[in-house]
């Protein structure tokens, strides 16, 4: 997704990728090692990764996200869904 991008154009793979590249980014991994099924927990992201990442959604998506709401959505398959549902 581009900077420019408004929030009526965000489509869910557009923002599943994006997650993806952002955890790839703070685990170190490629991005295609993560399975946006499985629980971002099994990855290692801790809650220094999450606070990190909620950041950065926050900046990207210019919302609030309820940290605690965000963290039990455990995977990114969820936590995108939770995102829509916070910007429609």
């Amino acid at each position: 997704m581009s900077e420019t991008e408004t929030m009526e154009t965000i489509s869910r793979s557009g923002l599943r990728t994006w997650l993806l590249e952002r955890i790839a980014f703070y685990l170190d991994k490629p991005v295609d090692s993560i399975d946006p099924t499985v629980e971002l927990a099994r990855y290692g992201v801790d809650s220094v990764y999450a606070i990190s990442i909620i950041s950065d959604i926050e900046d990207h998506l210019q919302v609030e996200v309820d940290v605690a709401e965000a963290r039990r959505r455990g995977t990114v398959d969820t936590l995108t869904d939770y995102l829509l549902e916070l910007v429609a």
